[in-house]
């Protein structure tokens, strides 16, 4: 029988048996339900209740649960942010306990770090058999007298373990018999999350038959198997533990707590029984386009939101106003005075003020310049124009043959020299054609990658471990 437990943001309530086949078990937990950000009229204790109450198999929700989360745009639509402040352990942990226990899981989560700085190790949410044992957490095994085991994901200290300077290494963090250490053994990756951005990861445990060693892990990132390991016992002769819950683990430590603060957001979170369950393709019209990659990838950036639900509309023209709001969302610019008469109350006015206020974005009516023409289609020569002003980059050889003498020719050739364009076909950009929804995402891409390489990460400047015995651990502050 299929069982999938799925904590996602695609359905509006709890629903039992939805869009599986029959005589399957579904369970929903929706991020956009109101019952995950309390309430003004409720108490804590009441707003814990509320949750419990309309996510029913939840289990071990504590106040942390509530005060350090909230709801937020997730990767499909609502997802939950999850916030460990400075001298706190944890961030969220609620396990989410299967209907039947399995002897065989597969599980799938989206995880976009907001703010994720650690300075040493922590977990993140994995499948495990522990929410009704003391051991196989806390750096307790497991025990005849109390089985028990886990396979959550873990997290290591930022630019380590061999990843990018503003990367952080992720690994398994594994209590099964037989371990190396006390605590869990640490099966790091190859890979490493990147900041902000939607990562999809997927995991697999297989439970080995009970006193032999026949049980497996793995795990892929963005759809790429990083990492297997066969030959594991978690269950010894009689024991019938299995896989029972999703646990839904996002912890800092470690005896010390974390100096600075780290953030993350988590969606899309599925447990299914019957086989992979794959990551989410946030566009299903952009199947036939070269560009699907470059779409894809800004939709995980952040940068770009679709045209509806689920599309792209990659053969679109794009806006002068669209091409500004996704401009500003690369430099974050702040907000800048009213600029042009013709964008007032448009949903893009605040990022073509900013632009404008810099420099980059400037009117359509010269030499007044007192209209943006927000409606009207981008080209892509005047595309070329904003990025190089936004990039600020040197002038570059003569790179095509149809924009000579034109106005942007300057432009056109800096980004070709920047690897930023590489024209619309041998020797031509097109400098009068309008830049369709594709072209721009591949476009947008490459300027992301180029801020991206020149951004320094600031990692916290702190000794670690701290001097001194580590301060005591409060009961809600534990695993």
């Amino acid at each position: 029988m299929l069982l999938r437990i799925v904590i996602t943001s695609l359905a509006a309530v709890l629903t039992v048996a939805i869009g599986s086949p029959a005589g399957a078990t579904t369970l929903v937990q929706t991020f956009e339900h109101e019952t995950w950000d309390e309430q003004e009229d409720q108490t804590l204790l009441e707003a814990i209740e509320a949750l419990r109450e309309a996510h029913p198999y939840l289990v071990d929700v504590r106040n942390l649960d509530m005060t350090r989360t909230r709801t937020t745009r997730g990767y499909t639509d609502k997802g939950l942010e999850v916030v460990i402040p400075p001298g706190g352990f944890r961030g969220f942990g609620p396990y989410a306990r299967l209907s039947e226990v399995a002897d065989e899981a597969w599980f799938r989560y989206n995880v976009f770090l907001a703010d994720f700085r650690p300075v040493s190790s922590g977990k993140l949410p994995g499948l495990a058999d522990a929410s009704i044992t003391p051991t196989a957490k806390g750096c307790k095994p497991s025990t005849e007298a109390d089985p028990g085991w886990s396979a959550r994901l873990m997290f290591d200290t930022v630019g380590t373990d061999g990843v990018a300077p503003d990367e952080v290494p992720i690994g398994y963090y594994l209590y099964h018999l037989g371990q190396a250490r006390t605590c869990g053994d640490e099966l790091m990756f190859e890979v490493g999350l990147s900041q902000r951005r939607w990562t999809c990861i997927e995991g697999h445990v297989r439970m080995n038959t009970p006193g032999s060693a026949d049980g497996m892990i793995e795990a892929w990132v963005d759809g790429e198997r990083v990492f297997q390991r066969s030959g594991l016992a978690f269950r010894r002769p009689g024991e019938s533990i299995g896989i029972r819950e999703m646990w839904n683990n996002v912890y800092f430590g470690g005896s010390y707590p974390t100096p600075n603060q780290l953030g993350l957001i988590l969606d899309d979170v599925a447990v299914d029984t019957d086989g992979r369950v794959g990551c989410v393709d946030p566009f299903v019209d952009d199947d036939h386009s070269i560009h699907e990659g470059a779409l894809t990838e800004l939709y995980a950036r952040q940068l770009l939101f679709g045209c509806a639900d689920r599309a792209a509309c990659p053969d679109d023209r794009l806006t002068r106003a669209q091409f500004a709001a996704i401009v500003q969302r690369l430099l974050g610019t702040p907000p800048g005075p009213d600029a042009f008469r013709d964008d007032e109350g448009l949903w893009a006015e605040e990022a073509i003020n900013s632009l404008a206020n810099l420099g980059i974005l400037r009117g359509c009516n010269p030499p007044a310049n007192t209209e943006v023409c927000p409606s009207a289609d981008i080209t892509r020569a005047q595309a070329a124009a904003m990025v190089r002003r936004m990039l600020g980059l040197p002038q570059g050889p003569d790179a095509f043959s149809d924009d000579d003498g034109i106005w942007a020719e300057g432009d056109i050739n800096a980004i070709a020299a920047a690897g930023i364009t590489r024209g619309c076909g041998p020797s031509a950009y097109c400098p009068d054609e309008d830049i369709i929804r594709a072209e721009a995402a591949t476009f947008t891409v490459r300027v992301d990658d180029m801020l991206r390489s020149v951004k320094t990460l600031t990692v916290p400047d702190v000794q670690w471990p701290p001097s001194g015995p580590p301060p005591p651990k409060p009961p809600e502050e534990r695993e």
